[in-house]
């Protein structure tokens, strides 16, 4: 799997460096313009301590937008709060208030297994010198009786282990989606990830309702406003921001909590190395999190 990342970098004048790596897609160049020609001069002679006065004023000066590409302002984001932890010598996780030192994690597959290869690719995931990983998550989202053939081949290989799948919003209707939860229930799945488009909300509002397994989403989802509807209008039993696309570390705290009021869950997505993998982690080990995606790129 080949990918490539933005990095940003910011310096203080006691020489101290942050840095953040933007999650990779198509928006790379376009972001690097944004932080060069916009975000640049904003953060200019800040006070990296002052995270909050920073995220409001690239807020303010983007027309409450979400800051135009909010993986760059993301990345300043996380990039003050680097330089934080290394000014104080503390990780990120124990300045955002340290809940906890271990989590489980499951191994996220990519997209493209026929049956038996799941299975061998899972298999892979949990052998002890690669991870020894005891829940695993599949990518769907090829038709409903695909779908199936995938979840139950992975399913009667590994009997004990826990599986989550993601449909990346590859169905358009609410009862293939509600098919295919079905199917996820049959197998003991333990969620069922973005089975349609995240910009339709009565959508997923109505197969959450119905559904007989959890329906999980968000990490295409940016800011606290766009995570108050969705909370508002009970679309997922499981949130799923990212902190490098979310708004950074502070506002992934704030739609945490607000999930939390509402009883629902709140699991990162990650799918990314470095850097991405770090931040979501510092989250990840701060917060009431009860699993962290571990991307797992088996080899061929």
């Amino acid at each position: 799997l080949q990918a490539s990342g933005l990095y940003t970098n910011l310096k203080t004048d006691e020489g101290i460096d942050g840095w953040a790596l933007s999650h990779w897609n198509l928006s790379n160049l376009a972001q690097k313009h944004f932080i060069d020609d916009a975000l640049k001069k904003m953060v200019l002679k800040k006070d990296p301590f002052m995270v909050e006065e920073i995220f409001h004023e690239l807020y303010q000066n983007s027309n409450r937008i979400m800051f135009g590409i909010a993986q760059a302002t993301s990345a300043i984001q996380i990039a003050c709060w680097d330089i934080i932890g290394k000014a104080t010598k503390q990780p990120i996780y124990k300045l955002l208030g340290g809940r906890k030192r271990e989590v489980n994690c499951y191994a996220s597959m990519p997209r493209g297994y026929k049956p038996k290869a799941a299975v061998g690719a899972v298999g892979s995931a949990l052998q002890p010198e690669l991870g020894g990983f005891k829940a695993v998550k599949l990518r769907i989202g090829n038709g409903v009786k695909k779908d199936e053939e995938l979840i139950k081949e992975v399913r009667d290989a590994f009997p004990d282990i826990t599986i989550m799948v993601d449909a990346n919003s590859a169905y358009h209707s609410v009862n293939e989606a509600l098919k295919v939860a079905e199917v996820c229930y049959k197998y003991r799945v333990e969620w069922l990830e973005e089975p349609i488009p995240t910009d339709n909300l009565a959508g997923l509002a109505k197969i959450r309702e119905k559904s007989p397994v959890q329906i999980a989403g968000g990490e295409n989802d940016m800011g606290i406003f766009r995570f108050e509807d969705i909370l508002s209008k009970e679309c997922f039993d499981i949130v799923q921001p990212d902190v490098t696309r979310s708004g950074g570390f502070l506002q992934l705290k704030k739609i945490d909590a607000m999930a939390e009021v509402k009883g629902v869950q709140c699991i990162p997505h990650i799918f990314g190395f470095g850097h991405i993998l770090a931040a979501n982690l510092h989250f990840v080990m701060a917060s009431r999190c009860e699993w962290c995606e571990f991307p797992f790129i088996p080899d061929e």
